[in-house]
């Protein structure tokens, strides 16, 4: 009976074992898979219509020149408005958009600044060609780098702003367009969506008297936070191990903590005027998360904007006039 006991416990043991070790493989096979994806976002390539945007950019009522920012190392556009076009069809309708609400426009081809624009994750800097383009048309040049391991940047791995040469890159591509436009004491401000939100958070951070005005758009407070949002769907001793466990395969593959991705942390450190717009179904980025990071903003002048009916992928196309709130924000403070 003793014999026929033990002889139980023990298969019961060697089972537990057993389906522990399978779990454990599966956890760190999902775990390294998931760091790969992190710190080496699969490429998009140069769109056809991208190239064609870039072509025929003075339909767009702009003048785009391809350039190497932050001593030869990120690949850059430069986009200005072109006076002898004039705007485009999207130019025209921000200007009749801020007209209507009694903004005071410079004729086009007239500018008053400079903004960096950074993308998101799995981006590149030709999607942000329409962004500029609404921007050009409110009167200001643009420079729009490729972030690390994205577009044409040779750099492999993607530290969401971490890194030494990532806290470089917003102030050496700011300096690169100062020159390229000619424009050495020109005022500035800094644009970022999602992870280039985090880019731009941490760029200010670090040097808050070089950017007049930031504006957000679909970013987060943590980036841990936003893992853990993603792993709050299954049980918490199993959320907890993967996270654990991601955290773990990130340091490994990447020399790089996802747990130092803490833009709620860095804001306190800023104090310009901030425009942060999340939308309100957005399921990739919570908007707590956004709203967290609008609160540890130092700002004194600070804005909230709720996207209606905007997920991550069409913030930027819905009927609300987002450029036109974020342009008269930049417009109002970056002079």
């Amino acid at each position: 009976m003793h014999s026929t006991m033990r002889a139980k416990i023990k298969v019961i043991f060697i089972v537990t074992l057993s389906l522990a070790l399978l779990l454990l493989i599966v956890t760190t096979t999902i775990a390294w898979i998931a760091a790969g994806k992190l710190l080496h976002p699969e490429r998009r390539a140069l769109q056809g219509y991208q190239q064609e945007w870039i072509a025929q950019a003075s339909a767009h009522g702009v003048l785009v020149r391809k350039g190497k920012c932050v001593q030869g190392k990120v690949p850059c556009l430069f986009v200005s408005p072109d006076p002898h076009s004039g705007p485009g069809k999207r130019g025209k309708l921000l200007r009749k958009q801020l007209a209507d609400a009694g903004v005071e426009l410079h004729p086009y081809g007239e500018t008053q600044g400079v903004l960096v624009l950074l993308h998101g994750r799995r981006g590149r800097k030709e999607d942000l060609l329409s962004v500029a383009e609404r921007f050009a048309a409110a009167g200001f040049n643009c420079a729009i780098p490729d972030l690390p391991a994205h577009g044409d940047n040779l750099l492999d791995s993607a530290h969401f702003g971490t890194s030494e040469f990532e806290h470089r890159i917003a102030s050496g591509v700011l300096a690169d367009a100062r020159k390229y436009f000619r424009s050495p004491s020109v005022p500035a401000g800094i644009w970022g969506m999602s992870m280039g939100g985090a880019f731009a958070v941490d760029a200010s951070s670090r040097s808050p008297q070089s950017w007049k005005a930031v504006v957000i758009v679909a970013s987060f407070d943590s980036l841990e936070g936003v893992v853990a949002d993603k792993l709050a769907i299954l049980p918490t001793p199993l959320a907890r191990l993967l996270r654990n466990e991601l955290v773990a395969m990130t340091a490994m593959r990447g020399k790089f903590d996802l747990r130092d991705v803490r833009p709620d942390l860095w804001a306190r450190n800023i104090t310009s005027p901030v425009l942060v717009a999340h939308g309100d179904r957005d399921q990739l980025i919570s908007p707590k998360r956004a709203r967290r990071l609008f609160d540890a903003f130092e700002s004194r002048e600070k804005r909230w904007a709720t996207v209606p009916g905007a997920h991550h992928g069409n913030i930027l196309t819905t009927d609300m006039p987002l450029f036109a709130d974020m342009s008269e924000w930049f417009i109002a403070h970056v002079r």
